[in-house]
């Protein structure tokens, strides 16, 4: 059996109750990783004898449902929008079951609480990080509504501003310090010497500067993850037949890890809301706004030096810059700021963190936050697979090389490459992007 890269549709098998007289059975059949809410684990029965008696003790200790950093994922979501799945413990029982039913019954899929698709999931949690990621404060709304919202958002609708707060005179009290976050300063721009005009260039005009919106990277990888749906599964190295779309499904995932990542170092950073989180991102991507715009212009090995540079004269401590950037990555991937995205890979490249490059292979192939450049993107591609071949720490779905066999594949095919490679075993089943602990450097936000 050809085993295949797995999506959060494996939830099914988390949901599926299993009776007691099965639970051997069902152990041969555990795949490998446990996908959001866990696989039913399966009953241990064990007898306490009592040697020195003529009577025995048997203690059958039923079933039991792991608890999985998904499922507390997927019951904080639930909960975020008013579904009530209960305590957030991650162990998808009956009452997270119905919160999934009324979630589906809501969006007009179909109802059934241990089918849980992996655009369903996906559609979710991109939800509940745009309502976390000013959504929830541009609206005004919570719950149900705010999730109406969001759909209302990716379908292109005009959304309900929030309702202006009234204004109440509040009595002077002393303010706690500043909050030092994320981004030095920037230091002012040179004034001109007296008497000394400055030359001021002609307006270039822009014929396309009220251009329709750019395509929507969330909108797009929830039409992927549809079709992979569609097709029973993710493209694996054994049936690769359109490098185009395997390299699609792969940017989806690498997208949702990201985010999922970012939001377990949000976490940990005290004393600021989503939205400060947010506006501080944005400080940080105007930081590297120049390089930014050349990623679309310079090959990798010229526009990485500068990157570095810009990176270092930040005076954040490198590990600082690092997580700062992760939170970064994961916010705009959840606000489709493309600009913000690309900057905070741009970061992590620059500091060692070279197959985050990957990414930008992605957005350059397929013009998000930057133009098309097909050429471009295979040089981002090969120096984070190469990085990653060599031993340095894969930023994606760690543990799973048969990943960058496939896509070392795929881009070799893009590329032209000609015939595949021989064959390889079969993967094994890869759960959903479930980011490993990062360690929140102290200093990375202070107050």
């Amino acid at each position: 059996m050809i085993a295949r890269f797995l999506t959060s549709a494996s939830l099914v098998a988390a949901l599926a109750l299993v009776p007691a007289k099965r639970a051997e059975a069902d152990a041969a059949e555990f795949l490998g990783g446990a996908i959001i809410g866990g696989v039913i684990a399966h009953a241990l029965t064990q007898g306490n004898r009592n040697t020195t008696r003529t009577t025995t003790t048997t203690r059958v200790v039923r079933p039991g449902i792991p608890a999985t950093q998904q499922g507390r994922e997927t019951q904080l979501a639930l909960n975020y929008f008013g579904f009530n799945a209960g305590t957030v413990d991650g162990q998808v029982g009956n009452g997270t079951r119905a919160a999934i039913e009324r979630f589906q019954r809501a969006m007009g899929y179909p109802v059934n609480g241990r089918e849980f698709s992996s655009y369903q999931f996906d559609y979710l949690m991109d939800a509940y990080y745009w309502g976390q990621n000013g959504g929830a404060q541009q609206t005004g709304l919570a719950g149900q509504p705010l999730l109406f919202a969001y759909r209302d958002s990716r379908e292109g609708r005009t959304l309900p501003a929030a309702a202006p707060q009234p204004f109440a005179p509040q009595p002077f009290a002393p303010q706690p310090p500043a909050t030092t976050v994320i981004v030095n300063p920037q230091p002012a721009a040179p004034v001109p010497a007296p008497g000394v005009l400055a030359a001021t260039a002609p307006a270039v005009p822009n014929l396309f500067a009220n251009a329709a919106p750019t395509a929507s990277l969330a909108n797009t990888c929830n039409g992927v993850m549809l079709q992979t749906s569609t097709n029973g599964g993710y493209v694996t190295l054994a049936n690769l037949s359109d490098p185009d779309f395997a390299l699609s499904e792969q940017f989806c995932v690498a997208r949702t890890y990201a985010m999922a990542q970012g939001e377990q170092l949000m976490q940990a950073i005290a004393g600021l809301s989503p939205a400060q989180i947010s506006d501080q991102c944005g400080q940080f991507t105007q930081l590297f706004a120049t390089q930014i715009d050349q990623a679309s212009l310079m090959p990798q090995a010229q526009l990485m030096p500068q990157v570095t540079t810009v990176a270092l004269g930040t005076g954040i401590p490198p590990a600082d810059l690092v997580a700062t950037a992760r939170v970064c990555l994961s916010v705009g991937y959840a606000q489709d700021n493309m600009r913000m995205a690309v900057g905070s890979v741009l970061a992590l490249a620059a500091m060692g963190e070279v197959a985050y490059g990957e990414l930008l292979g992605h957005h350059l192939r397929e013009g998000f936050g930057t133009t098309t450049r097909p050429d471009l993107a295979q040089q981002w591609y090969n120096a984070s697979l190469s990085a990653v071949e060599q031993g340095a720490q894969p930023a994606f779905m760690p543990g799973q090389p048969e990943r960058t066999q496939l896509l070392r594949a795929a881009t070799a095919r893009m590329q032209g490459g000609g015939a595949m490679p021989m064959p390889v075993p079969a993967a094994q089943p890869v759960p959903v992007p479930v980011p490993v602990p990062v360690p929140v450097p102290s200093s990375s936000i202070t107050q």
